[in-house]
């Protein structure tokens, strides 16, 4: 071997000898458990599940609205990105914990006739966060747009198609068959994770989708779907552990 390709080897050496000694310092699985299982991400974890339970609940207490199903997904790792670890609000992370969840309901009526009760009862602040950029009520996301849909056919005075309406607010969005575009059936998140993952559902026997079905074959009006922590996002992030740090950070009891 000579000079240069000693050189040249020496160099295209080094990241990987710096992304080994980086993964030498990082905690092992068994730590990490530890910390997915300490008191504070269990609060955290609890404190999370209430708000989740909190405004299933409050829907289902609605006129109209009936819960059929409950799925819950929680999930805790190492916050791995390209092989490096991502940075938390306190420095490098070690582990991120996220819950996402979907609820869903049957309506025994039209959904025009549900949304301002829905509204009524002050569950939430639909119609944030506005990501379109338009003043309430014209922005997707608030309940005066999606009654503005329906009684349009969905349409723009000029003739554009309106987006599909839904009810947003931070954090969650509720959703719900339209004509040709039922809600999609059950699915679990294909994440896995050697710290913590846990699926959970409520009730918990029964085909979901076989229960759909059933809830529109027998006319009840349209499925709604309320969904917490679409698509991971840091929305669901309930706990995160810098490295270097045990206790970590998270949302705490709303």
């Amino acid at each position: 071997m000579n000079g240069f390709e000693y050189l040249a080897g020496l160099l295209l050496s080094q990241p990987v000898r710096a992304r080994d000694a980086l993964r030498a310092r990082l905690p092992t699985t068994r730590r990490l458990r530890a910390l997915a299982s300490s008191p504070r991400a269990e609060a955290l974890r609890a404190a999370e599940r209430e708000r989740i339970r909190r405004l299933v609940d409050g829907l289902a207490a609605v006129e109209g609205v009936a819960h059929l199903l409950t799925r819950v997904a929680d999930h805790c790792d190492r916050p791995a990105s390209f092989g490096l670890l991502t940075t938390t609000a306190e420095g490098r992370g070690v582990l991120v914990c996220r819950m996402s969840a979907t609820a869903y309901f049957a309506t025994g009526e039209d959904i025009t006739a549900v949304l301002p009760r829905i509204e009524a009862a002050g569950l939430a602040d639909w119609g944030f966060p506005n990501t379109w950029g338009d003043e309430p009520p014209h922005s997707p996301g608030t309940v005066a747009y999606a009654l503005r849909y329906h009684r349009d056919g969905g349409l723009f005075p000029d003739g554009r198609r309106m987006p599909v309406p839904h009810l947003s607010t931070a954090g969650a969005t509720l959703a719900w068959d339209l004509p040709g575009l039922p809600r999609p059936d059950p699915s679990w998140p294909r994440l896995r994770s050697e710290v913590r993952f846990r699926h959970e559902q409520s009730p918990p026997d029964g085909d979901p989708a076989a229960l759909l079905r059933a809830a529109r074959a027998e006319g009840r009006g349209p499925v709604l779907a309320l969904t917490f922590g679409r698509d991971w996002t840091d929305t669901c992030t309930y706990h995160a552990v810098a490295r270097g740090r045990g206790r970590g950070r998270g949302r705490g009891p709303a």
